[in-house]
């Protein structure tokens, strides 16, 4: 099959010919339609996930496509059937695994990370970690859902539970972003949405958030906020961004008993909280990992109810894999970017 191999960290991954994956005895081999561009991805590329990853590697965690093969204990599934790859392969025997958390998963290994993904022709998983769905949905809508759609719905579902009529604060326009503004709207929030992009926020409005506030130009953003919610701040922050400067400026918008969510992440860095903010004010601060494959199978339903519209803005042959990576790297894109056969 054709992949796109990364064999050297911060290099540019090469299209290669390489042996086709052959499923065991529970697994099943997905031809891959569409698979989704992370900022992770980009992560992966430039060695700051190498502790995870070994070279050389296939990236590609958002995936999407058909069952072309499957061994010989799998009976439940079907050749030919479509459906999305849930990219955490947990063991399903320890504390997390039992007890619905398979995201936590002590022993997981990743489609993308420590398995290879989805930037290829096939990708091979276990039986458990397809999810399938009506076939008359685009492959590049159903890829991202993994993660683009379902890391804010575990933020917004199992991480806290977004209070309706109140205000949110989603740091990050982008591909979580959006999702996150769109799912906030569904469940009743009011949102607020910050970028530094205009044309990020103009995104945001599209998906209803109900104010947006440019980083960059904001004189007081922080003031912004708070002039909107009365003085009180907001219940609920979302920081999807993974810097400093967001975090301290969602703690400043943050109400009494109020909860920042981190969503994004820099593995170089660590962030800080002052004392003093979490014990005046009684707040919480939270991670939040992906999601479990409920979410998924939630989430899923959502897209085929049409209550979300997976915001996947443009896509790209599998060859031209450097080129979407370096349009996300220089955030020159609006949404997702989506890898397509």
């Amino acid at each position: 099959m054709r992949a796109m191999v990364l064999t050297e960290f911060n290099r540019p991954l090469e299209y290669q010919e390489v042996d086709d994956p052959r499923p065991g005895d529970n697994e099943i081999v997905l031809k891959v339609r569409a698979s989704g561009m992370c900022s992770t991805d980009i992560k992966i590329v430039t060695g700051r996930l190498s502790d995870f990853i070994k070279l050389p590697h296939i990236p590609g965690h958002e995936i999407a496509g058909d069952i072309v093969e499957k061994g010989k204990n799998v009976r439940h599934l079907e050749i030919g059937q479509h459906g999305i790859a849930y990219p955490i392969i947990s063991c399903g025997r320890c504390p997390y695994c039992l007890s619905g958390n398979e995201n936590l998963c002590i022993n997981t290994r990743r489609l993308g990370f420590e398995e290879n993904g989805g930037f290829a022709e096939f990708v091979k998983m276990p039986a458990d970690n397809f999810c399938p769905y009506d076939s008359k949905q685009p492959f590049e809508n159903m890829a991202i859902l993994s993660d683009a759609v379902g890391t804010p719905y575990h933020a917004f579902t199992k991480i806290v539970r977004l209070p309706v009529g109140k205000p949110v604060l989603i740091f990050g326009a982008g591909g979580l972003g959006l999702h996150a503004v769109q799912l906030a709207k569904m469940m009743g929030s009011t949102v607020i949405a910050c970028d530094i992009r205009d044309e990020s926020l103009a995104a945001a409005a599209d998906c209803g958030a109900d104010l947006c506030v440019n980083l960059l130009k904001s004189n007081d953003p922080a003031g912004e906020i708070l002039q909107v919610t009365g003085g009180l701040g907001v219940d609920v922050v979302l920081e999807g961004v993974g810097k400093q400067e967001t975090v301290s400026l969602g703690l400043k918008c943050l109400k009494k008993q109020g909860t920042l969510i981190v969503m994004g992440y820099n593995p170089q860095i660590d962030i800080i909280v002052p004392f003093i903010d979490l014990h005046n004010k009684e707040l919480k601060v939270a991670g939040t990992k992906i999601c479990t494959k409920q979410d998924l199978i939630e989430v899923v339903s959502l897209v085929e109810r049409g209550l979300i519209n997976p915001e996947v803005t443009e896509t790209m042959p599998l060859s031209e894999l450097n080129t979407a990576l370096d349009a996300v790297k220089e955030q020159k894109t609006i949404g997702r970017i989506c890898i397509r056969d």
